[in-house]
């Protein structure tokens, strides 16, 4: 007897001969972080409130309202320009002689993401000419980007022969 516990108390010291490490169940706890509260903030308004949505406006062009003696061939011949103060997103205008439509080009809106300042007519194939001693009406719309669109109203009269 004295063998069989010596036997065991050397296999508990000295092992079984069977390199198993002996491990610890032990539980290690993640220290828990808090998210803060998504902040939701509002957008910047597009435009401040107190700035004003300014439309479009001439600057400059081949005629102005109310001009008197206005020669006519140069605008049969290259068109009637006008200048805005802003780039346009889009614009229509249409030349009226007696509340009738010319028909100068471009004849509908004119619609495209690089107009310019820019917006210009021009006589067609079949549009008729201006002519001399009469009074004609221009009815302009342009649109900025900011979709701020203004109508402008331009009476002019041409020259006598």
């Amino acid at each position: 007897m004295k063998q069989l516990a010596l036997l065991m108390f050397a296999i508990l010291i000295l092992g079984c001969g069977t390199e198993t490490p002996v491990v610890e169940d032990t539980v290690v706890e993640e220290p828990v972080v808090e998210e803060p509260e998504p902040i939701i903030e509002e957008p910047p308004p597009v435009v401040m409130e107190d700035e004003p949505i300014i439309p479009p406006r001439i600057v400059e062009g081949s005629v102005s309202n109310g001009d008197v003696d206005v020669d006519p061939e140069p605008l049969n011949r290259d068109g009637i320009v006008f200048r805005f103060t802003e780039p346009l997103n889009m614009f229509m205008v249409d030349l009226l002689l007696e509340g009738e439509s010319l028909q100068w080009l471009p004849r509908d809106v004119t619609e495209k993401e690089n107009i310019g300042n820019l917006a210009k007519i021009w006589r067609g194939p079949g549009s008729q000419l201006l002519e001399y001693d009469t009074e004609y009406n221009i009815e302009i719309y342009a649109q900025g980007h900011a979709c701020n669109g203004a109508e402008t109203g331009i009476r002019f009269r041409t020259k006598p022969r």
